[in-house]
């Protein structure tokens, strides 16, 4: 495992759990190779390991010495492409601060854009063009009001790097959030070494959770 990474705080709050992940050794890999193997290993998740391992990315979180929350942006998990249920998230969250505003991104297509929209739990989601649910109000918490970005991502490197899905959403959104804004990521794998082809557009993570450990960057 990867506990002794240079530049990298390692909180273990799972000691003693079977190892889940056995593709643990380090290596590097450039973004499009990322991209294919981790789908693949994604798309070989049984459900029963995805329900543990949501449970324990949940527990990890829980142990997070968190700011006072007002507002997260969230992304809403697509079961198609196995994505780590982040409503077990904000549920926690929202137990912890009953008024806390809880946002989801909607696109625009044309200027490659997206706002976070703060959504109740009466709002309607509808799929855009890449069959992502987005919600269709227009309330937009500005950048400079979120607390905590929860940042979907296929893979992660130990310099907190991440690998989306190559559209360059969140990198260009995240550019606009404050400083102190903590861009989580959720993983059910372990880092690799190095990205080979990250770029400076890319923003890095301050904060990546798996179900064995949580990666301060």
């Amino acid at each position: 495992m990867l506990n002794n990474v240079q530049n990298v705080q390692v909180s273990d709050t799972t000691k003693g759990e079977e190892n889940y992940d056995c593709w643990q050794h380090q290596y590097s890999m450039v973004k499009q190779e990322i991209r294919t193997s981790f789908r693949k290993r994604r798309d070989a998740i049984s459900f029963s390991d995805r329900m543990k391992w949501d449970d324990l990315l949940l527990i990890q979180f829980q142990t997070l010495d968190l700011p006072f929350v007002e507002y997260v942006l969230s992304f809403y998990p697509i079961e198609e492409y196995k994505e780590i249920n982040t409503f077990i998230i904000t549920d926690y969250l929202h137990f912890k601060n009953p008024n806390l505003h809880i946002c989801y991104p909607k696109t625009n297509m044309e200027n490659n854009s997206m706002n976070a929209i703060v959504c109740y739990p009466d709002s309607i989601f509808e799929t855009n063009g890449w069959n992502i649910p987005e919600p269709i109000g227009d309330e937009i918490a500005s950048p400079s009001q979120l607390n905590i970005v929860l940042v979907p991502m296929l893979a992660f490197d130990v310099n907190g790097t991440r690998v989306g899905y190559g559209k360059g959403y969140y990198d260009r959104y995240l550019k606009e959030c404050r400083k102190d804004c903590m861009k989580i990521g959720l993983s059910y794998f372990e880092p690799v070494d190095v990205i080979d082809d990250r770029d400076e557009f890319d923003v890095p993570l301050d904060l990546c959770i798996t179900p064995q450990r949580t990666y301060v960057f």
